[in-house]
């Protein structure tokens, strides 16, 4: 049986709240009896690849799914698992031969895209708190069954996108106990998402006696789903470009919502698996659901830092389940439930749910002709005892500073380089195992980038 950890509504003001020592609940919910098998992570690249060539261009760029790089970083084999994404939960669908009440109504993904998950790919490592992107790009891998009689029945995917640049977009909670202990660790932190129930949206977390709104500068879009979309033997990626590109920094947290609208109307009870379309996501359990009958579950890795410091890792999937979206789920109400509200097994514990970025920034190594210098990423990176990088002035400069500062923004060294016209390479000695930041100031003009220590 799944169970979920209570969470105690806290204010965050001058002090320091956290959720309660967590007490079990009982709820307990089915997973989909999978029907396609067949998930090859290569062939779903293509999609990606032609949906990010209609936005190439100069700078940095590439693909960020946090679960995916998890599962690189840690050198294992997630569990792949689908489940029903439905509006509410009058359609039903086929849970291993029975029929029952879908209950996932919104998938959320937040993303810390200068997270140490990204560090060990160079399409992924270039983000740092001071980059600004574009995220013109997003995908989801799902199957899709149409078997509504009418074969012209389009369906929907609503996506919002937003940040925490409004603060009060997102508020800082965790949990300590036995839910902590399962991670290895004194506290997990994690952000919370609102959810408005009148409307069926997400939102920002307020009080639950107040009006959920919907978050600030958030931004809404849909995709339609036709029959050229049916994933019945296998899973599909579907990519997509964003109608206009949402801006974001390094020091911000991305949220992804998805929502499924379908086309038709249907009634209470109504097997829509059978008799109309369903739309299945799909979720890596990072460690698996373990040994044993039953099995005993597993737990994700944890990184562990300080309770709500910048030096946290927030990436986290979401979902909002059905007593959620009935109001029937005590101090969850109002709440989008992370993944780690959730005892093992638990299957969706990472969305494959992917962000295309594309930095913004004017200065860099890929734009020399229109400005006066380039700064490379440190090789090797990550690395241990040494490491370099490379900058290259197109005209003398007044002032060249090269400083390396840690995840708290704190400078670990600063020292003053090179002005003459030419290649120039600065020696990185062994610092601490930790992830850090290097900038380039050239006459006030600042570059940064991102290196592992390990």
């Amino acid at each position: 049986m799944k169970k979920i950890y209570t969470l105690l509504a806290a204010v965050f003001i001058t002090s320091v709240s956290m959720a309660q020592a967590p007490a079990q609940g009982s709820l307990s919910f089915p997973n989909k009896t999978v029907t396609p098998k067949s998930f090859d992570k290569s062939t779903l690249r293509s999609a990606r690849q032609a949906t990010a060539a209609k936005t190439a261009g100069a700078g940095d760029a590439g693909w960020f799914n946090y679960g995916s790089s998890k599962e690189a970083l840690l050198g294992i084999t997630s569990d792949l698992n689908a489940n029903y994404l439905f509006p509410d939960s009058m359609g039903y669908g086929d849970f291993g031969g029975t029929p029952g009440a879908i209950w996932v109504h919104h998938l959320a993904e937040m993303v810390d895209f200068k997270s140490y998950v990204f560090g060990n790919d160079p399409k992924t490592s270039w983000v740092t708190p001071t980059t600004s992107f574009n995220v013109d790009s997003m995908s989801v891998v799902y199957a899709y069954t149409r078997n509504h009689p009418n074969p012209a029945i389009v369906d929907t995917l609503v996506v919002t996108i937003y940040d925490n640049t409004t603060a009060a977009n997102l508020s800082t909670s965790g949990f300590i106990g036995t839910t902590a202990a399962n991670y290895n660790t004194d506290t997990v932190t994690f952000k919370r998402i609102g959810y408005n129930q009148a409307g069926n949206f997400i939102a920002a977390p307020t009080a639950t006696t107040a009006p959920q709104v919907a978050p600030v500068g958030q931004y809404k879009f849909k995709i339609l789903l036709t029959i050229a979309d049916t994933a019945v033997a296998s899973f599909r990626e579907k990519a997509f470009a964003l109608p206009t590109p949402f801006t974001s920094t390094g020091s911000k947290l991305v949220i992804g919502d998805i929502q499924f609208l379908p086309g038709y109307t249907y009634t209470l009870t109504q097997n829509v698996d059978a008799t109309a379309n369903t739309f299945l996501f799909t979720s890596l359990e990072e460690n698996g659901a373990g040994a044993g009958s039953p099995p005993p579950g597993t737990f994700p890795t944890y990184l562990d830092c300080n309770f709500g410091s910048n030096a946290c890792d927030y990436s986290t999937s979401y979902i909002l389940p059905q007593d959620v979206r009935y109001n029937m789920a005590a101090s969850w109400n109002y709440r989008y439930i992370p993944s780690y509200a959730y005892t093992a097994p638990y299957g969706f514990e990472h969305h494959l749910i992917s962000f295309r970025l594309k930095d913004n920034q004017t200065i860099g190594i890929k734009d020399l002709s229109q400005n006066t210098f380039g700064l490379t990423q440190n090789m090797p990176n990550p690395y241990t005892k040494e490491s370099a990088v490379n900058y290259n002035l197109t005209k003398e400069v007044n002032s060249a500073v090269f400083t390396v500062t840690d995840v708290m923004g704190r400078v670990v060294s600063s020292e003053k380089v090179g002005t003459t016209v030419g290649t120039h390479t600065v020696k990185l000695g062994a610092y601490a195992a930790g992830i850090y930041y290097y900038s380039l100031n050239v006459d006030g003009n600042v570059t940064t980038k991102k290196m592992i220590v390990e």
